[in-house]
């Protein structure tokens, strides 16, 4: 099983998403997604997508919480877990991942998105752009 942590970052109503610049080899047809880094084992999930987010993309975030583990329909092979982050300060960087970004509003998703999103999600989007903020845990 490949395991991946993603992060959906919020800033003032808008959600960050980034476009791959090489095709994925486990969801092909994956573009714009959440940024998301494979962990390992006896990684932390946490500490990889701060890592992710402040070493790779130049940006300080604070978690707030995990949302939920989703499987793919795409590939049965592949566990995502998504945290809600909050955006603090930075402003997003260049990455050898990604060929670009984009801040987007949050029920947009669906429009950028070429795979399978988990109802969950969806429902967690619905609702921050709702509210304009996600749960706030200080």
């Amino acid at each position: 099983m490949i395991k991946w942590v993603e992060g959906i970052v919020h800033k003032d109503g808008y959600v960050l998403i980034g476009k791959l610049r090489r095709r994925n080899v486990l969801i092909p047809r994956l573009q714009w997604t959440f940024p998301f880094k494979e962990i390992q084992e006896e990684e932390s999930p946490r500490k990889i997508i701060k890592n992710l987010f402040e070493k790779d993309f130049g940006m300080h975030i604070k978690i707030n919480r995990f949302l939920v583990k989703y499987i793919p329909s795409e590939n049965p092979n592949v566990e995502q877990y998504f945290y809600e982050l909050k955006h603090v300060a930075g402003n997003v960087i260049a990455s050898k991942e990604y060929s670009q970004f984009a801040w987007i509003k949050p029920t947009q998703v669906v429009k950028y998105f070429s795979t399978s999103i988990s109802k969950e999600i969806i429902d967690y989007l619905r609702f921050l752009e709702k509210s304009g903020k996600g749960i706030i845990i200080d």
